[in-house]
């Protein structure tokens, strides 16, 4: 299957049938979205802190780890960077992604 002309949320379907992270439906990928809105802003600013639902959390993972989910939710294709999400969820308390 061809990614390169496929939606954000296409790869994120593909996506979630390979991990336990995403539950694969499309309010579950419009708060992935949001969430990542603010990872990638922290990664921007080289800080370790994000705001999420007006909330202030501070990342367990580096910029680098944030850009290599960022990147599997880009390309479409798992490799097990992807789960290191878990971190935030857990950080933030929510795992209904």
């Amino acid at each position: 299957m061809k990614l390169e002309n496929t939606s954000a949320y296409e790869k994120y379907a593909v996506l979630s049938n390979y991990t336990k992270m995403f539950g694969g439906t499309y309010p579950k990928f419009l708060k992935l979205m949001e969430l990542m809105k603010s990872l990638n802003q922290m990664v921007s600013k080289n800080s370790n802190t994000f705001t999420y639902n007006g909330d202030m959390f501070v990342s367990r993972l580096t910029g680098p780890e944030i850009t290599k989910i960022q990147s599997c939710l880009d390309v479409g294709v798992y490799n097990s960077s992807i789960e290191m999400i878990k971190y935030i969820y857990v950080d933030i308390a929510d795992r209904s992604f």
